[in-house]
């Protein structure tokens, strides 16, 4: 089996980037089990950037993570929408109306999530997942049941240019606010801030 993470040169070896990268190390391997390790020189700009991503913005997702996502469905979703473009029409402004469609719609995910089993905690590879298919970065295959799969695209941070990352991590962390932060954070800026905060601690 084969494994991709971020590894730095410390005193005491190679050492993971990221909790993301000790994750896939721990999963993977077990502890005095040999493996063969091909090595390729990264750039700052992609440890940066794989920092950024993975040790920040889903190492702060993953702390306030609660996997609610999927417990209403994209019909329930525009009625609710729908009903709340109808309340505009009768004078409610679009801000009331927009917090009353989050409001309910979460009380509604957490209503249902009450009711459940609890799930295994995501893992970070996990998340990344999510956050690239809610971002727009897959494929849509078709199943020979006539369905649809959305396969999340396989990125490297290592290929993009800054101007491709900023427009990934902007899509991410729009989903990140959407579904996750903004029911924590008041603003995206205290958001980013702690994101900012994690990576002075982890550096």
């Amino acid at each position: 089996m084969s494994q991709e993470l971020m590894a730095i040169r410390a005193p005491n070896g190679l050492v993971p980037a990221t909790e993301r990268d000790r994750e896939t190390l721990s999963a993977s391997y077990k502890m005095g089990q040999a493996v063969k390790v091909t090595t390729v020189k990264q750039s700052a700009r992609s440890l940066q950037h794989h920092r950024l991503y993975f040790g920040g913005l889903l190492g702060l997702v993953k702390d306030y993570w609660e996997p609610q996502t999927g417990l209403t469905n994209p019909i329930e979703q525009r009625t609710v929408a729908s009903f709340c473009a109808f309340l505009q029409s009768r004078g409610v402004s679009l801000t009331a109306a927009k917090s009353l469609e989050a409001e309910y719609l979460h009380h509604l995910t957490r209503s249902r999530a009450s009711r459940m089993i609890t799930p295994m905690p995501a893992t970070t590879d996990e998340i990344h997942e999510w956050v690239k298919v809610e971002a727009g970065y897959f494929d849509v295959i078709r199943l020979p049941d006539g369905s649809m799969y959305r396969k999340p695209r396989s990125i490297s941070f290592s290929r993009m240019c800054q101007e491709e990352f900023n427009v990934f991590f902007k899509a991410a962390f729009n989903v990140c606010w959407k579904f996750v932060l903004s029911q924590h954070f008041g603003s995206e800026d205290e958001a980013q801030n702690a994101i900012n905060r994690m990576l002075e601690m982890a550096a």
